[in-house]
């Protein structure tokens, strides 16, 4: 099992198992900007088998941080809204030879609107109201949360060379409500499908 953690900066998570996560951590703020670091952590463990790729995220090491934009609520002010876009890439390297490998992301840990496909954020008195994230291929499609047939296909050649593709998350405004300023928070799993 593998993992792949997006959590807000100084926070660590060591998991196992054939699936890795995919969160965002960071605020969406009122009028009044950001007056911290807005950074978060990624983080990828893991232990694979001769019929496992290896993941590498944006083509570096296995922890790394990726700084999400600062929005204000009003850039999400309408139904269907989507700003804020993160792109990153996911490498499989040392993959079975001659295969396709498709990567999804799943609600395993996070849940997901069926509606929307999107990934909900958390709910409390400090989280922002209305909003998801949602993610999509570098050729702009969405990755329906839960749904294999919306992910991207990995064609492994018969040397097995390292293959990449990009992705983007972005901040997604859910219904007519007004969405409200603080944090936003969620992890994907991200499967590999051996084909």
């Amino acid at each position: 099992m593998s993992l792949i953690t997006i959590t807000p900066a100084s926070y660590k998570y060591l998991r196992t198992l054939l699936y890795a996560t995919l969160g965002s951590g960071i605020f969406i703020f009122s009028s009044q900007a950001c007056l911290t670091d807005c950074s978060i952590d990624l983080n990828f463990t893991g232990v694979y088998t001769d019929e496992t790729c290896e993941v590498v995220i944006n083509n570096d090491s296995s922890n790394e941080i990726i700084t999400l934009p600062r929005i204000s609520t009003a850039s999400l002010k309408n139904n269907g809204s989507e700003v804020g876009s993160v792109p990153f890439e996911i490498m499989l390297k040392n993959c079975p030879a001659s295969r396709t490998v498709t990567v999804f992301f799943d609600s395993s840990i996070t849940a997901a609107d069926n509606k929307t496909g999107n990934l909900v954020n958390r709910t409390g008195v400090t989280y922002s109201d209305n909003v998801q994230i949602r993610l999509r291929k570098e050729n702009s499609s969405q990755v329906i949360i839960d749904d294999a047939a919306s992910g991207q296909d990995y064609v492994i050649s018969s040397a097995a060379e390292p293959i990449s593709h990009k992705f983007t998350a972005s901040y997604y405004a859910k219904g007519d409500a007004v969405v409200t300023a603080g944090k936003v928070y969620a992890i994907a799993g991200v499967e590999l499908v051996y084909k």
